[in-house]
């Protein structure tokens, strides 16, 4: 079941409450206890949360409401993970941090953070479920929502996004799209996505303080530990997600269980419990980042392969051929090719 924080449930409150619209009935209809949008650490179910989106379009006539959530977020919405992007020393730091916590904002999706040449490429894909359809909406808000808050932390009009990518097909009207994000707009990608500018990601923030990120991140660290006390396979995806996605390639089971400060044995015996073993967490998020570096970067062949942990292109090759049916140059190249949804672990 995925679910998301309390902290998402208040920003789409606060953003239904702005439009005039009888949120209390909605949530009703839409099956959300409004004090969980008031109860720090509390989590509900996305499906709800797609269901409350969908209902607010209908109830307010307009199919572009997910993009007003850019004016009605609140710094403490993300919670300890705006905290830590907060106390970051620049946009670019306070992004990754924003990946490394993602977890704690909610699960059954991955970002990405990445460079393009000098630039840098936020990326959201949501995996989804039987019976449980994203609306529109819910990616407008998240794209909105996210360059309303880096615009916060960056005190001004900075970042301006050079481009934007949503996952949904084009609708008639995309002039509010335009006015919001001002930049190249484009529909029916398999992410939602915006690349910044390196330089503007580069700028010092006022608030920076490194003794208060060092606090805030091992505060956040231990949160990320209570939430995947159970099951810690979540929180090794997680780390070999920012290390693949950072070309630390370095990603093998000794490095993990350093990381998390416990015995490989433990590591072991922790995966085993969950039904899986570390090679198949590892080539799920391979799988996942191979999508991503082969649909939605130029890298090249080469670059990718390093960027995954592969010593040759051989291996890369054989790799591609297992999970998509073919090599990674035909997968790049075959635009009709419709993307399967990323193997959840």
């Amino acid at each position: 079941m995925y679910r998301m924080s309390s902290g998402y449930a208040n920003v789409l409150v606060n953003t239904l409450s702005a439009e005039g619209l009888d949120v209390a009935s909605l949530c009703r209809e839409a099956g959300l206890d409004m004090q969980i949008a008031n109860t720090p650490g509390a989590l509900c179910e996305r499906r709800v949360i797609y269901r409350l989106w969908q209902l607010a379009a209908q109830a307010s006539g307009d199919p572009d409401i997910g993009l007003k959530a850019y004016g009605h977020f609140h710094p403490g919405s993300f919670q300890i993970v705006g905290y830590t992007m907060m106390s970051s020393l620049n946009l670019k730091r306070a992004l990754e941090r924003l990946v490394r916590f993602s977890p704690l904002i909610g699960n059954g999706f991955s970002l990405f953070f990445v460079p393009e040449q000098q630039h840098y490429r936020l990326a959201s894909l949501d995996h989804q479920q039987s019976g449980s359809i994203k609306p529109r909406q819910y990616a407008d808000a998240g794209l909105a929502s996210l360059l309303g808050f880096c615009r916060w932390l960056g005190g001004g009009k900075l970042p301006q996004p050079l481009s934007v990518e949503f996952s949904y097909p084009e609708p008639k009207d995309i002039g509010m799209h335009q006015r919001l994000f001002d930049c190249e707009l484009t529909f029916g990608s398999a992410y939602d996505s915006i690349l910044f500018d390196g330089q503007d990601l580069l700028r010092p923030l006022s608030m920076a303080n490194e003794a208060l990120a060092v606090l805030h991140d091992s505060f956040a660290e231990t949160q990320l530990d209570l939430l995947f006390g159970l099951s810690i396979t979540g929180r090794i995806r997680a780390l070999i997600t920012e290390r693949l996605s950072h070309g630390q390639g370095q990603c093998d089971t000794e490095s993990i269980a350093a990381a998390l400060n416990i015995s490989k044995r433990t590591l072991q015996r922790a995966l085993e419990k969950d039904g899986t073993q570390f090679k198949d967490v590892q080539n799920a998020v391979r799988r996942q980042l191979a999508d991503f570096y082969l649909r939605h970067s130029h890298f090249n062949m080469k670059h990718v392969a390093y960027l995954l942990g592969f010593h040759d292109h051989s291996s890369f090759n054989k790799a591609c051929s297992r999970w998509f049916g073919m090599t990674p140059g035909q997968y790049r190249a075959d635009e009709s090719f419709e993307m399967e949804e990323a193997a959840s672990v």
